[in-house]
């Protein structure tokens, strides 16, 4: 999909994308498609976390973050005090920020691949988790994450980074897509930087 520089720099691949954000309309198996990616990568290389519905007789009412290891904290529900509000959900944005962010800060240390699903209107609330993404492009880590398809400020200035490869997962695309993007991120791990 994306093609990898043959030209590298002081360890780094010139040219090459290093982030691979996947994007496309809701329920389109975004998330799936993440989890699905991280057992075809092996869990032990993979750091970060992906956002999960939380629902209740078939009715989304809220989100929750959960870390690649396994732990969870809900940042989302329509039943939150919170006044904070993103649609019907009332959101503890602070929650989310010390959960992702430890996540982020440990997967950096340990994981040559970082999980960031989703950078989302919800998760744009938080100041330091925008500028801890930035980093982590910037740093040309290997990010394996989703972006909303809907144009933000905050959104549009990760997704128009020339470091970042957007994928747009449809109902043609997804079932080939994971196989397809396994490819690109194997060549980026071959040809990138190790972790630490």
């Amino acid at each position: 999909m994306f093609e990898q520089s043959k030209h590298v720099v002081a360890g780094k691949p010139l040219n090459a994308k290093t982030a691979f954000l996947v994007t496309g309309k809701p329920r389109m198996g975004k998330t799936t498609m993440i989890k699905k990616l991280i057992h075809l990568v092996g869990p032990d290389l993979c750091g970060g976390f992906y956002t999960e519905e939380i629902t209740n007789a078939g009715e989304r009412i809220g989100f929750r973050c959960v870390a690649v290891d396994g732990e969870s904290v809900e940042i989302a529900n329509v039943e939150s005090p919170s006044h904070i509000r993103v649609g019907r959900y009332g959101v503890d944005v602070e929650k989310f920020e010390d959960f992702a962010i430890h996540k982020l800060r440990e997967a950096l240390s340990s994981k040559k691949i970082i999980v960031i699903d989703e950078m989302g209107f919800m998760q744009m609330l938080s100041a330091s988790f925008q500028s801890m993404v930035q980093e982590i492009i910037s740093d040309r880590r290997i990010v394996l994450g989703t972006i909303p398809v809907e144009s933000h400020p905050e959104i549009d200035a990760i997704k128009y980074r020339k470091e970042v490869g957007i994928i747009s997962l449809n109902e043609i695309n997804r079932d080939v897509m994971p196989e397809l993007l396994l490819k690109d991120i194997l060549k980026a791990l071959e040809g990138g930087r190790t972790c630490g």
